[in-house]
């Protein structure tokens, strides 16, 4: 399979930021990333990523990367790969977290902030957010990773609690 392949694959199975696919492909994290795309170069990645663009598999949306409609019948027809599906913005929502990210980690709690628009999460202010649960074991990891938790709450809501 190509570089190119397991791209679309990391894509399809995680909407992260690509500051935090780049690090997991990197080796920083214990996920388990081909070898293509762990032994890539930062140059190559970029050019693979440019040319899947440019094909209209993938798209970049304030720096999420995310695949399209045809990415998603490629990795379908072709690779006869069926991608996990993202919460959708419209599942029940009973989940309240908050955090109170210092501002020397300004870069992640910005990350934070699109991963949980990502999921699904409305913003009731810039650091609480409601949304859907419970959270993508891989978000989990990835707030471990980037040591965050320490930072944050998480809360139930129940449907007889919100008034």
């Amino acid at each position: 399979m190509s570089i190119g392949d397991d791209l679309l694959i990391i894509l399809s199975n995680y909407h992260g930021g690509y500051r935090l696919m780049r690090r997991r492909m990197r080796g920083y994290t214990g996920s388990a990333f081909p070898q293509s795309v762990q032994k890539a170069s930062a140059n190559s990645i970029r050019v693979t990523l440019s040319r899947l663009k440019a094909k209209g598999l993938i798209r970049n949306q304030n720096g999420l990367w995310n695949l399209t409609k045809k990415g998603l019948g490629y990795l379908s027809n072709k690779l006869n790969f069926h991608p996990r599906h993202k919460k959708s913005a419209s599942a029940r929502k009973n989940m309240i977290i908050a955090f109170d990210v210092p501002e020397r980690h300004r870069k992640k709690r910005d990350w934070l902030r699109i991963e949980l628009r990502n999921l699904g999460f409305e913003m009731l202010q810039k650091s609480v957010w409601f949304g859907p649960a419970p959270l993508p074991t891989e978000f989990v990891s990835s707030l471990e990773e980037l040591n965050l938790i320490p930072f944050m709450k998480f809360f139930e809501a129940k449907k007889s609690d919100i008034i």
